[in-house]
């Protein structure tokens, strides 16, 4: 709970026909953080990788025309449970055959919804331009209109002749053996039109004084076409949908298959070979070590086995990767560890104190209950979204908003009016010096939190000389504590204060001077003592700097919690002032518009200052980063 979760490296030696099973069966366990053993071991140093080249390129190549595959489907599909095995050519053969089924189909559909946004466009210009009787075709901007005749043994010559570009055919009677008809296409087909009209024998006509308002026919003629068009278009959809889902069983499988290529190539790139094995090491969590080596001992050609403890390996702490795990009601705060860094393997884990501190913060900053549970409404309306990231911040601002709703409480204001609940314990505005005499105290008790977390944390490393030396270490902390003391002792005007606190406090300083004789001592340390003596003098003007500002600064409790009563009494009085002006409905506007303001601004900025007293104020005293997160391999998704 209060550090990352304990971790071993596994190495195995396997067969090299047998490296598929092993791999296959540590990705489904999704355990297993694969990572390269030469790294770490010297003695395997020298090993060369196993070949994957060819394999990643084929399994590349697979994904993109998957990908392809459901782009032309339409669809997404989700890797099934029950992993098949298949070939890179069977995968293939299975990708070609659909591809023809769908190729024919997509072909005439591209085809047909080019044909309906064109005959779409040119009924809306008919639309637009015969709300009157038809012209001569250069009156129109857009359309090329002809009015003529043609012989009826060379009507079909000419529909045949005009389905490559668009248009609208309207035999309109018979006349003398002949067809008059009205030919509609657009202006820019304009010498295309004419040399088909020229081949069959068209015989232009006038259009007649006042014309013959024909707008009618013409545009039922059109919604005729583009009806054929949709319908057919769902005709195709229809057979799309229809091959979607005879395939979608086997899709599913190939989803899942290449996922778990993916892994294996993966997992792979890290492993080394020797003549007939293959050597493949990764972290585990301690607690699933035995998991994994009963898991991996059903396979026959295993050879060997090794575990190791973390602490065991000569590798860095900062190189082991973290694993946080936390119970569902502290998860969400591991999103304000994460956005300052990971703290590193063995170091004591702050999510539990920051979740704590960040609250309390944030509801001594922000209390009001009317805000509080219109936080918590706000929270779990955004809640109810898919994404975990979203789901874990709504959860934060549901938790602050209780904080908020509990502060509100203790200061007895609702929506900013004190005099609809009463004070469990103080009212801000009423207590000021009381307020921040109280900021100052919670500073202290979270500044030396982080000095006790850090000497623990040296302690774990037996990095003794950083746990009494350390600007954040034990001697420091009783320096900081003795200075509490008698600077408090002032507060209170005692005449005689003892001088033990100056003693003390004096030969703190005096050993964190020395320190680098002790580091002479005991680390060897070669640098000259002019500079390190130098060092020391420079860490204590900031020791001294350092600790009184990180107190101060805690003064901003106090500051933002008489801010937002004092927001509540310009809004208060603002309201007043209007309520002569517009009457109640517009006093009572102010105060909605008022809370509205407070919540979105204010909370912003009370966040912002409750995450910047965590980082720098506390975490600058102990937090040291690592470098990974633990991410074994999973069936992840394309």
């Amino acid at each position: 709970m209060f550090t990352s979760s304990s971790m071993d490296m596994l190495s195995m030696v396997v067969f090299k026909d047998k490296i598929e099973e092993v791999v296959s069966r540590l990705v489904r366990l999704g355990i297993f953080q694969p990572v390269d053993i030469r790294k770490i071991e010297e003695e395997v140093s020298s090993l060369t990788s196993l070949e994957i080249e060819k394999e990643n390129t084929e399994l590349q190549a697979l994904e993109i025309t998957f990908r392809e595959i459901l782009r032309k489907l339409n669809v997404s599909i989700e890797p099934s449970r029950d992993i098949e095995t298949f070939s890179v050519e069977s995968v293939n053969e299975i990708f070609k055959s659909l591809d023809e089924k769908l190729s024919a189909i997509l072909s005439e559909r591209q085809d047909l919804v080019g044909e309906l946004k064109t005959t779409e466009s040119m009924f809306a210009q008919i639309r637009d331009y015969f709300a009157f009787p038809l012209k001569r075709g250069a009156y129109y901007t857009f359309l090329q209109v002809n009015l003529g005749k043609v012989d009826e043994k060379n009507l079909a010559v000419l529909e045949r002749s005009l389905r490559e570009i668009p248009h609208l055919f309207y035999p309109v009677r018979k006349q003398d053996g002949k067809i008059i008809t009205l030919t509609i296409g657009l202006r820019r087909d304009r010498a295309v039109i004419e040399k088909i009209l020229k081949d069959v024998a068209f015989q232009e006509i006038e259009f007649p004084e006042g014309g013959q308002d024909m707008s009618g026919d013409v545009e039922n003629k059109l919604k005729e076409k583009i009806d054929g068009y949709k319908k057919r278009i769902e005709e195709l959809d229809f057979r799309v949908n229809k091959i979607a889902k005879e395939h979608e069983g086997v899709l599913r499988k190939i989803r899942a298959f290449i996922t778990l290529k993916k892994s294996l190539i993966e997992a792979k790139k890290f492993s080394c070979v020797t003549d007939k094995t293959v050597i493949l090491s990764g972290w585990v969590l301690r607690k699933d070590k035995d998991k994994v080596t009963s898991e991996i001992k059903k396979i026959a050609g295993v050879s060997y086995i090794e575990k190791k403890r973390a602490e065991e390996l000569n590798i860095p702490k900062e190189d082991i990767p973290v694993y946080l795990e936390h119970s569902a009601i502290f998860k969400p705060f591991e999103l304000l560890i994460s956005s300052y860094g990971l703290p590193r393997y063995g170091t004591i884990d702050p999510t539990i104190f920051v979740a704590i501190s960040f609250l309390i913060m944030f509801g001594a900053m922000f209390g009001d209950l009317g805000q509080g549970l219109s936080l918590v409404l706000i929270g779990l309306l955004i809640r109810r979204t898919k994404s975990i990231k979203i789901k874990q911040a709504s959860t934060l601002l549901v938790y602050c908003g209780i904080s908020s709703s509990i502060f509100g409480v203790l200061y007895g204001t609702i929506f900013g009016f004190e005099e609809i609940i009463p004070a469990v314990w103080i009212r801000p505005m009423e207590n000021i010096l009381e307020v921040f005499k109280i900021s100052v105290m919670f500073g202290i008790a979270i500044i030396s939190l982080g000095v006790l977390v850090n000497i623990i944390n040296a302690l774990r490393d037996k990095d003794y000389i950083k746990a009494l030396f350390d600007k954040a270490g034990l001697i420091t902390g009783i320096i900081y504590w003795l200075a509490i003391g008698f600077i408090s002792k002032l507060f209170v005007a005692e005449k005689n204060i003892p001088s033990i606190y100056l003693i003390l406090i004096s030969a703190g300083i005096i050993l964190i001077f020395l320190k680098p004789v002790i580091e002479v001592i005991f680390r060897k340390k070669k640098e000259t003592l002019f500079v390190s003596f130098m060092e020391s003098l420079v860490d204590i003007l900031e020791i001294i700097m350092g600790y009184l500002a990180n107190t101060v600064s805690f003064i901003r409790i106090a500051a933002f919690s008489l801010a937002h009563a004092g927001l509540f009494l310009a809004i208060f009085e603002l309201s007043r002032l209007l309520r002569g002006v517009g009457g109640l409905p517009l006093s009572v506007l102010v105060i909605i518009l008022g809370n509205i303001l407070i919540v979105l601004l204010e909370g912003m900025v009370v966040s912002i200052q409750s995450l910047r007293l965590n980082y720098y104020e506390f975490f600058s005293k102990f937090f040291v980063a690592g470098k990974h997160v633990y991410k074994p391999l999973t069936m992840r998704g394309l």
